[in-house]
């Protein structure tokens, strides 16, 4: 999961506030995992272990990027788009390693195999998997492996990031191409992605051995790509509804409440798994409400510490794993393990401020000055450099 524009902060709040909502899914699912926090099953099952959230990340993901960059990307600028995504997701990447380092220390001394298996999922060969982890997770490619050792080491979570970088790399040409399409056919190549979609997951589940289709299945991008365009769809809906010039708050909150119905109704009866297959259409259909409405009608998703949560989502999406375990080993357990999730929400607030946002500033800088080529001139004459508009990412 990466976060993906500062812009949707203050032009969606709403949508900013559900991130927060989704991270926090994920943080009490994988508390509850790790024996930190007594959820019980019915509320475990209802989110889904908090693998639904991710889905309604990647979808919410296609949506701000096309939202913010479709006229940027229209007229060139692809260079600008990845340096500001490098400087979005990398310094958090490597401050989630970082506090994994005492973690990976703590087990190496002790060398209890117990917890290596448990936390790492590693059971022989425990210095190649952690050297290949680690390089994996440092080029953000771990989400392409189907293998637990590689996967699971170090911040785990990371693996869903793997997955923006591919839908990184594909979206200047999804967003040109997608958007020359009428609307019709972009909604078929939604739904027909979609269901080739279905088709792979079907045939994972049938074809490959458990212990690998489980991570094709929830991780690697091939599996998660129909969401992020979805979202894509969604924007470019939004933006051709709203230039029509006609109120469409109504429709707004008939979205909203249809997905929300069967959202709520598939929680509760998770009828196939994955059930984020299911969900990730309603959770396009739901963006794309929120984003309609003119006013607030839930007026808690436009509350100021709940959109400021939202922005912090990403670094607490990436710190709550590397603290859990942190807790685990200084004795924590479900009596008050609370107590850490409360701790993981105020340091990713302090994070986000002190730390991620300054970084993704200060990185996008120093590549703009990087990569931006040289114009050739006269000697004497001020060296000319390209200017661009600087993007909200």
């Amino acid at each position: 999961m990466a976060m993906d524009s500062n812009q949707s902060g203050s032009a969606f709040p709403a949508l900013t506030s559900i991130r927060f909502i989704a991270a926090f899914a994920v943080v009490v699912s994988h508390y509850s995992e790790n024996n930190l926090l007594p959820l019980p099953s019915a509320i475990f099952d209802f989110i889904d272990g908090g693998r639904s959230a991710v889905s309604l990340f990647f979808v919410l993901s296609g949506f701000i990027l096309t939202f913010t960059y479709r006229d940027k990307l229209g007229h060139g600028g692809v260079r600008t788009f990845y340096e500001a995504r490098i400087a979005r997701i990398y310094p958090m990447i490597l401050l989630g390693l970082l506090l994994c380092v005492p973690v990976v220390a703590y087990l190496l001394y002790t060398g209890d195999a117990s917890l290596m298996l448990k936390w790492y999922a590693i059971k022989e060969a425990v210095y190649p998997a952690l050297v290949v982890s680690l390089v994996c997770q440092l080029l953000l490619i771990n989400g392409w492996f189907p293998f637990s050792a590689i996967k699971q080491p170090w911040n785990g979570p990371s693996d869903s990031v793997s997955c923006e970088v591919f839908f990184y790399l594909l979206f200047p040409f999804l967003l040109r191409r997608m958007t020359r399409m009428r609307a019709a056919r972009i909604a078929l190549v939604s739904i027909a992605l979609w269901l080739a979609t279905g088709v792979w997951i079907a045939l994972l589940h049938a074809y490959m051995p458990i212990s690998r289709s489980g991570a094709m299945i929830y991780s690697m991008p091939l599996s998660r790509l129909s969401e992020f365009v979805m979202g894509i769809a969604a924007a470019i809906f939004y933006l051709r509804l709203r230039a029509s010039g006609t109120s469409q708050h109504v429709s707004g909150v008939v979205l909203i409440g249809m997905a929300s119905f069967a959202l709520t109704g598939l929680s509760a009866w998770r009828p196939v798994a994955p059930s984020f297959f299911l969900d990730a259409p309603l959770f396009a259909a739901l963006i794309l409400g929120l984003a309609l409405l003119e006013r607030p009608v839930v007026g808690l998703l436009n509350w100021r510490p709940l959109v400021r949560l939202g922005d912090a989502s990403y670094s607490l999406y990436l710190i709550h794993m590397p603290l859990a375990l942190w807790s685990l080993m200084l004795g924590f357990g479900p009596s008050n393990g609370w107590m850490v999730i409360v701790f993981c929400i105020v340091a990713s607030l302090l994070c986000f401020k002190l730390y991620e946002e300054p970084m993704r500033r200060r990185l996008k800088a120093r590549l703009a000055r990087v990569m931006t080529p040289l114009s050739v001139g006269k000697p004497g004459q001020p060296v000319a450099r390209p200017t661009h508009g600087m993007d909200s990412g």
